[in-house]
């Protein structure tokens, strides 16, 4: 569980998730209080919404923006992020813990609209509630150029896709807690194995 929810160690400020594998991987966040707050936020939609949910929503968004910017999705607030945590303009890596942090805020905003069911059901309704989901998406995390040719398409569809993915992630997760519920109480029966 704590591989989704748990990337910024708050009191230290350190990025402590995705790509990060010892403590000398850690990254300081002390010039970028966005992340930090991005962990926060992340809490309360774990707080309001529920693990299953958020798990979801956390790896689907997350799938969702690598694939993004591999297609020339840009948002400048990530590309100042990464300005900011490479010094003398070095280079960072794809697979370095900066570039996940850098994304970190965006993911969670994503995740915010996705665990709404409200806009889950907008995204997923016909297309005059898909066009309200499509702006509410773009209000809250404005792209800084237009994606152009077959990528624009496929962002259009893959929002709407996303929304189905979360909800059916939801969905088994439902049904799986109520079956282990059942398997675990039958293991305190007696006479049975």
């Amino acid at each position: 569980m704590s591989k989704h929810h748990d990337q910024v160690c708050i009191p230290h400020r350190l990025w402590i998730g995705r790509a990060v594998d010892s403590a000398a991987g850690q990254y300081d966040l002390a010039d970028l209080p966005e992340v930090v707050q991005a962990q926060r936020r992340h809490y309360r939609l774990l707080r309001r919404y529920g693990p299953a949910v958020i798990a979801a929503c956390y790896e689907r968004c997350s799938t969702f923006w690598h694939s993004l910017f591999q297609r020339g999705y840009r948002l400048s607030d990530r590309a100042e992020r990464l300005r900011r945590m490479s010094p003398n303009d070095r280079q960072i890596r794809p697979w370095q813990p900066q570039r996940y942090a850098a994304v970190y805020p965006e993911i969670v905003e994503a995740m915010s609209l996705y665990a709404s069911s409200h806009w889950r059901s907008l995204a997923l309704g016909e297309e005059e509630q898909t066009k309200l989901f499509k702006a509410e998406f773009h209000r809250r995390l404005p792209q800084e150029r237009s994606l152009r040719t077959t990528a624009r398409h496929w962002f259009l569809t893959e929002m709407i896709m996303t929304a189905w993915r979360i909800e059916l992630a939801i969905k088994s997760a439902e049904i799986k807690e109520p079956a282990a519920q059942v398997n675990e109480n039958q293991a305190h029966l007696p006479g049975v194995e």
